[in-house]
């Protein structure tokens, strides 16, 4: 799991009187309501007082986010861990982060990370109710940044706010570093991260504020999102393979140059194609397809270049072909690897002298098309083997675009994989249609030799046969959890302790039977008492944060 692929359909359950995150209840607070309160607490205690108890709000909130992700999901790495504390920041809808530089600790255990928060809520809230002031103030969120940081590298963390809009800054800025890296300059802001004098309020206040969070805003998707929304699987690309190849598309769109797309079977090469077509100047003209080994050489020849009434058995009527019927837009010829010699000549003279000649007739007809071919082949071995005409493919094969297997691009399976999850849930009626986070893991391992055309397959087969509204791993076609569990086994089980080889099945099985103890603790074979203790045991042991 990495901290982009982070989402908040799949990671928030939305019911009506109750919001939760995985297990744990949110509340949605009024940030006028908060500023109110900040402002009432600073004019009751003093700024002084005021900021420690929000720093460590901050601090709590943010350890109990990092628990709640170490607990959900598995991370590729420490480091994408805790990226995933400004992710959630951005989720929540309390800036818009960018972590401007990152060090992580190696030998010498020092941690340094900068990280801007744009459109800081806190700073607009004290703005709203307090005005301008010389020291930065976004408490909250500088604590939050500490407690998270803090919990994934189990060490104390301290942020540090540098710059601040309420102070007159553009952006709010802040550094993170552990506590040796801080050295002195620490000094004046730890008491901020501790209880001293004012616990009992701390607790107090905690026990009514800690599960408030920011108001949640949809996060913007589908970047890049071409136009009329039919280009599925071209949307919030983050591949950069996958990137060049739309980029590539785009400037060679607005003119007529010959196409060839390249690629395995499932990866979306007519997606492509008319994606390039309707950001052509044909756009508003038609866009036809042909299979090319899909029909026998003389019905083949016929639906490309139309044929005369009486020129071979069964023709009783004139036909047009689709040169003629695409004229002034654009054809697509798919396993254009597949034709045969003659049609191949016949081709060869459409894309040099632009005019058809129907079969069964002599007089040439003049057209006016884009052709756009695409090969799973390797057509220049053909050339090679004499089954493909050479000139035909330096003719094809003017611009060549290339389209990589879904293996080779793992970052957009996610992506690609939600585009499918919300056009099908929109199909069947399934509104809030989502993926459950086991799912994630069990899509993002998967190698996909069936490439995009498959993956759409997988979502639709766990669209049908999905309970409510959320995809298990047990609703995909058997031979992608099959894979996800033996890719489990081999990468897993000399690692476990067997505790978390316990605590691993307890949770699988709950999520399996909806979280009903009784049969759950008949499954495991153990009294539903024992099992009720052990979850007990494994919800304190999430949730427990390290203090500084």
């Amino acid at each position: 799991m990495k901290a982009e692929d982070l989402s908040l359909e799949e990671l928030v359950d939305f019911s009506e009187g109750s919001i939760g995150l995985r297990g744990r209840r949110l509340v949605l607070h009024d940030t006028y309501a908060f500023a109110r309160f900040r402002k009432d607490l600073i004019e009751m205690i003093g700024p002084e007082q005021a900021r420690r108890i929000l720093t460590r709000l901050g601090y709590f909130w943010g350890q109990s986010d990092a628990a709640g992700m170490k607990r959900i999901f598995k991370w590729e790495d420490v480091t994408e861990w805790l990226k995933a504390g400004p992710r959630l920041h951005a989720l929540q809808g309390v800036c818009r982060p960018t972590i401007k530089s990152l060090k992580m600790p190696e030998k010498d255990g020092a941690f340094e990370m900068e990280v801007v928060w744009r459109g800081s809520v806190e700073a607009q809230e004290h703005l709203e109710e307090l005005g301008p002031a010389k020291a930065p103030s976004c408490w909250i969120m500088t604590g939050y940044a500490s407690g998270y940081a803090s919990f994934c590298l189990a060490q104390s963390i301290y942020f540090i706010e540098r710059q601040c809009r309420v102070s007159g800054d553009r952006q709010c800025v802040a550094v993170g570093k552990d506590e040796a890296s801080w050295g002195e300059e620490l000094t004046p802001y730890l008491p901020y991260f501790q209880g001293d004098d004012i616990t009992g309020k701390i607790k107090r206040l905690t026990a009514e504020l800690k599960r408030k969070n920011r108001e949640l805003n949809r996060q913007r998707r589908r970047l890049d999102q071409l136009e009329g929304g039919e280009c599925m699987g071209m949307t919030d690309v983050r591949s950069a393979s996958f990137k060049r190849v739309l980029d590539l598309a785009h400037r060679i769109a607005p003119y007529d140059t010959s196409i060839l797309i390249t690629g395995e079977s499932g990866t979306g090469k007519e997606v492509l194609a008319r994606c390039i077509h309707r950001q052509s100047k044909r756009s508003k003209e038609s866009f036809l397809t042909i299979n090319c080994t899909a029909l026998p050489e003389t019905l083949l020849e016929s639906e490309l270049f139309g044929h005369k009434s009486g020129s071979f058995t069964g023709a009783s009527y004139d036909r047009t072909g689709l040169f003629e019927q695409g004229n002034g837009g654009t054809v697509f010829l798919d396993e254009i690897g597949d034709i045969s010699p003659a049609t191949q000549l016949k081709l060869l003279r459409v894309l040099q002298e632009r005019e058809i000649k129907r079969v069964g007739e002599s007089k040439p007809r003049k057209i006016d098309v884009r052709v756009i071919a695409a090969t799973n082949r390797d057509l220049m071995g053909a050339v090679r083997e004499g089954a493909f005409r050479e000139d035909l493919l330096y003719r094809l094969r003017v611009i060549e675009v290339p389209v990589p297997p879904l293996r080779d691009r793992r970052e957009d399976i996610l992506p690609l994989a939600r585009y499918f999850v919300k056009r099908f849930g929109d199909k069947l009626g399934k509104k809030q249609l989502r993926l459950d986070t086991s799912t994630i893991d069990c899509l993002s391992t998967y190698t996909w030799p069936g490439n995009v055309r498959e993956l759409e397959n997988a979502v639709e087969h766990a669209a049908v046969l999905c309970r409510e509204k959320t995809i298990q791993p047990e609703d995909l076609p058997p031979g992608i959890l099959q894979h996800s569990n033996e890719a489990t086994v081999t990468n897993h089980p000399l690692r476990q302790t067997l505790a978390a080889v316990e605590a691993s099945h307890i949770r699988q099985v709950m999520r399996l039977t909806d979280d009903n103890r009784s049969r759950a603790a008949e499954i495991l074979g153990i009294n539903p008492t024992t099992l009720w203790r052990k979850l007990k045991t494994l919800q304190e042991s999430d949730s427990r944060p390290e203090h500084p």
